[in-house]
């Protein structure tokens, strides 16, 4: 028999919070993250990009959004693009934010390497209950970003972006920044930036560019790094607006 004081705590326990979340599919959570994404708040979102993004023909991409403008999800005009109502928008901005909180899951308590991150979480997305959802935010320690350094969507759906950020291409020489966000998410790259201890929160420093060749010159840690403009265009950064420290 149990005991009675435990049945009586038991009993006296309130329930989880309901849940107003609509049950979709899989497919439209996708799709609707991906608009989410892509449009960030602002111009519509073209049929092609939300194609290219979930590697799927146009056409069949230009058949989903019918679909989800009829069930009340998108605003779909086929010239203009396509922007989210606010359900719509909801369902996709929670969808991101189970993504990334997935990622930290796997590259902070599991050891997945962040270059397989992305892959890996959106695999669990579609499997984290609201009630998951909110254990696995305190579990991850309430993080702010993913390991990429990418915004987390609140828990009520909305949005927030780094405040007084910069690429790293338009550092000045001799300034020193925190790197916020990497927005490639091409594998190689991200390992190699891995390699050279660029990610998230490392402070970073620009000691050269040559424009002749397209490279900047880095300080990592101590170490001097060669990238690409068309990498450090895609890494975010904060100026410190302290100056290099002469040699």
């Amino acid at each position: 028999m149990p005991n009675q004081r435990l049945l009586n705590s038991a009993l006296k326990t309130p329930l989880a919070e309901p849940l107003d979340e609509p049950e979709v599919s899989p497919n439209v959570e996708m799709y609707l993250k991906t608009i989410v994404r892509l449009q960030r708040g602002r111009e519509p979102v073209s049929t092609s990009a939300i194609a290219s993004e979930l590697a799927v023909s146009a056409a069949s991409a230009s058949a989903m959004l019918k679909k989800l403008d009829a069930d009340g999800y998108v605003s779909h005009d086929g010239r203009h693009g396509v922007i989210p109502t606010a359900a719509g928008a909801k369902i996709g901005a929670l969808t991101l934010r189970r993504q990334r909180l997935a990622e930290r899951l796997l590259v902070d308590h599991l050891g997945i390497p962040w270059e397989f991150a992305y892959a890996e979480a959106c695999r669990l997305e579609h499997a984290i209950s609201p009630l998951v959802e909110r254990h696995l935010y305190r579990f991850t320690g309430e993080p702010a970003t993913c390991p990429h350094g990418h915004a987390i969507p609140r828990d009520d759906g909305t949005l927030w972006d780094h405040e007084d950020a910069l690429d790293l291409i338009d550092l000045p020489v001799g300034s020193s920044a925190k790197v916020l966000e990497v927005k490639h998410d091409m594998p190689e790259l991200l390992r190699y930036l891995a390699q050279i201890g660029l990610r998230p929160g490392t402070i970073v420093s620009v000691e050269k560019f040559e424009r002749a060749v397209g490279l900047l010159t880095l300080r990592v840690n101590g170490k001097a790094h060669s990238v690409s403009t068309q990498l450090a265009g895609a890494i975010t950064v904060k100026h410190s607006g302290r100056p290099l420290k002469s040699k």
